[in-house]
């Protein structure tokens, strides 16, 4: 039977990093010029090599489609596009697309549906495969049964619905706001005899899915509803192109795949479902059309994608597993369930599919001959990417946590010696507790109102790590302290600076007291706040720069032992020197950078001096310390794109020097990625970044070593996800 996807696409090649800089994983990608609007895999020359197969588009303009194949080379990759003219029928990218054997000869043809060039009438094109990835021109059908085809990614199917041996076409038609199934019947030769129509008594299917679900020998049709949650609907076959009235056996999808899930021979459903939250709803036929047992699965995603979920083998048990992509805001991800042999399933890991939606294909197979499945899937600015499979259900590809949040921070919440993170949601923040291999728990009971750029300390002294950050009090503005209670559980215990607006909040020992204090941002420069020892915190001490928020970073810059400040300003870097008492001496200016950004201090080149990175527009900008409070004359570094987040520093080449890496967009494509630059041990950078792409809007950027492998991971946070990039 076929399948049809839809959507438009282009490609790119972007090549994996040279060995010497393999650090993280860029999924391998395939340009090729094909600039495909959706595809699907066949077998396309009979040499048991998977291929893909679409339809490229000249959109904005209805004529010069053409059908294009990209043969798979059995390891993963495709060769060059061979190219097959639409000819006579125009819209072609508009309407379905189907692969299957319609003139027997065990070759792969191609059904499009489409309008006459000529007359306009809606017609079906079927072009006959030469078995070598081209295509003969189309045998055209004209559609005499009035009204227009659906052009939904799954309105039609292909089956033999008459039994006679051969392959027939069953499509969903809209006729003055009446749907009917229209039955095509092959003749074996890529042409269909006069169309037999059906009437519809529901106006809201939008997908077909073919098999015998009542076990009668005769082909019969499940229709998805239009809405996200819609019903399902049984449609039993007569044996002959027709069908009975839809009776409604379920609720759950708007896209659905038959398949045998189950320890029986009955058929099964698989639906995806677009209503909140998006996931997947399994239906568990019991033979005789009806489907009593209905499983549904969340992978806390905030919007679907337009492709019909993969069901296939993922981790070689023989049991079919599925497999769908979602898509978030720009963001894309693989979500995979496992089957447990009874029509259950167990949710598995997630992973970022690193580029911007919408997807315009997806499919499973064994792209790389090792008899383990793998993924590929097409989108409009990245092309073919294809993510390996390892064998168990696990793939070659980052992780992702499908969890909402603007800001992420790593750090050690539950002392059970696994990174953990800090997500912000714009409600508060969540501890999401490491599972040591990249996945993440969430923390459900934690309070914390902290809503922005967090501190971390042991503000109690009761050997847990605690957070203070911008937080909300009955409308007024204020900074949150949250206690942690050692398990990763956390509390507001507090609040202070009431209204006073705060965007950055940071710790340290400002008056050697040996209790964490709090220095944070506001309208008119700086505060600091010192604590306790229990938790609580004194009023803000203020300092004036010419800054409204402005960026700043704690270190001692000037080795005295006293807490000093270096400050992004519009005259440039200011540092204000610590007098260990909470206050600081008159600010020390080095004019360059003047651009706003994000500023972090390290050191860099190991003269136990510390030195500034500022992220700035399209610039990385270092100062080496001087030991003083003063620095060098700057050194620019120009970014992929513009600075999106505050640089963080790692040895991610391990080579034994100071690295560092800073999310960006970019200027033309407005790809989300992480620019690394790979220090030399003395201060200065790889004059160009590598680039790792991610997808989603990156909005926070850290690193540790989340799956407790000895190397350092990248963790990135979107608005709908935590992806983590590992070595």
């Amino acid at each position: 039977m076929g399948v049809s996807i839809l959507g438009p696409t282009a490609f790119v090649l972007l090549a994996l990093s040279p060995a010497m800089h393999a650090q993280y994983l860029n999924l391998p990608q395939y340009d090729n010029g094909a600039n495909l609007a959706y595809f699907v895999q066949a077998d396309l020359n009979n040499d048991g090599k998977a291929d893909i197969v679409g339809i490229k588009t000249n959109a904005p303009t209805t004529v010069g489609s053409d059908i294009v194949a990209l043969l798979g080379n059995g390891t993963g990759g495709f060769g060059v596009p061979v190219t097959t003219a639409i000819t006579r029928i125009d819209n072609a990218a508009l309407g379905q697309f189907f692969i299957g054997d319609f003139n027997g000869d065990g070759s792969p043809d191609v059904a499009i549906f489409g309008t006459d060039h000529v007359t306009g009438q809606h017609a079906v094109g079927i072009l006959l495969g030469n078995g070598d990835g081209t295509f003969q021109a189309a045998k055209e059908t004209i559609l005499s049964v009035p009204g227009t085809p659906l052009t939904g990614i799954c309105a039609a199917a292909d089956a033999d619905f008459n039994g006679d041996g051969r392959l027939d076409l069953t499509y969903l038609s809209n006729n003055g706001g009446a749907l009917s199934l229209v039955f095509l019947a092959g003749k074996a030769d890529g042409t269909f005899a006069a169309g037999v129509a059906t009437s519809v008594s529901v106006n809201t299917l939008g997908c077909l899915a073919s098999g015998d679900f009542n076990n009668d020998g005769k082909i019969d049709l499940a229709g998805a509803g239009s809405g996200g949650g819609g019903s399902i609907y049984m449609m039993p076959g007569k044996g002959n192109g027709t069908f009975q009235a839809p009776i409604t056996v379920g609720k759950g999808g708007q896209k659905i795949v038959a398949a045998q899930l189950g320890p029986d021979s009955n058929l099964d459903l698989v639906a995806e479902r677009f209503d909140s939250p998006v996931g997947i709803t399994v239906l568990l036929g019991d033979g005789t059309g009806h489907f009593p047992t209905t499983h549904t699965y969340y992978d806390s995603i905030a919007a679907g994608a337009s492709n019909m979920p993969a069901v296939v083998d993922l981790n070689g048990d023989g049991r079919l597993d599925i497999a769908w992509i979602g898509a978030a805001n720009h963001a894309e991800f693989v979500s995979v369930l496992l089957n447990n042999g009874d029509g259950s399933f167990a949710l598995g890991k997630s992973y970022d599919a690193d580029g911007l939606s919408p997807t315009v294909g997806f499919l499973a197979a064994d792209l790389n001959g090792d008899r383990k499945t793998d993924f590929a899937f097409g989108n409009f600015a990245s092309g073919i990417s294809v993510i390996l499979g390892n064998g168990p259900g696990t793939f070659k590809a980052n992780l992702a946590t499908l969890a909402g949040g603007r800001t992420l921070r790593a750090a050690q919440l539950n002392k059970d010696n696994k990174p953990d993170s800090l997500v912000w949601n714009g409600n508060g923040s969540t501890a999401w507790l490491g599972n040591g291999d990249g996945t993440f728990n969430v923390s459900a009971s934690s309070s914390c109102d902290v809503n922005g750029a967090a501190a971390f300390g042991d503000f109690n002294r009761d050997g847990s790590i605690d957070i203070a950050g911008p937080g909300n009090l009955n409308g007024l503005p204020v900074i949150s302290v949250c206690l942690n209670n050692g398990a990763g559980t956390l509390t507001t215990s507090g609040h202070y600076d009431q209204g006073v607006q705060h965007n950055l909040v940071l710790a340290g020992d400002f008056n050697n007291d040996g209790k964490l204090d709090l220095v944070a941002s506001d309208q008119s420069g700086f505060s600091v706040l010192l604590g306790n020892g229990d938790g609580s915190f004194q009023n803000g001490i203020p300092a004036s720069v010419n800054a409204t928020q402005a960026s700043f970073f704690v270190r001692d810059f000037n080795n005295d032992g006293n807490q000093d400040l270096a400050v992004l300003t519009s005259s440039g870097v200011e540092v204000f020197l610590g007098n260990g008492n909470g206050t600081f001496k008159a600010p020390i200016l080095t004019s360059e950078p003047t651009s706003s950004g994000f500023i972090t201090a390290a050191d860099l080149n190991a003269d136990g001096k510390k030195d500034v990175v500022v992220a700035g527009g399209v610039n990385l900008t270092v100062l080496l310390g001087n030991g003083n409070g003063t620095f060098q004359a700057p050194v620019t570094y120009a970014l992929h794109g513009s600075a999106l987040t505050q640089p963080v520093f790692g040895d991610f080449n391990r080579d034994g020097s100071v690295d560092v890496a800073v999310a960006v967009t970019t200027a033309t494509d407005h790809v989300n990625v992480v620019d690394v630059f790979f220090g030399d041990g003395k201060g200065k950078f790889s004059a160009t970044p590598t680039v790792f792409r991610v997808g989603g809007p990156i909005s926070a950027l850290d690193t540790a070593d989340f799956n407790l492998d000895g190397k350092p991971d990248l963790a990135v946070q979107s608005d709908f996800e935590i992806t983590l990039l590992h070595q």
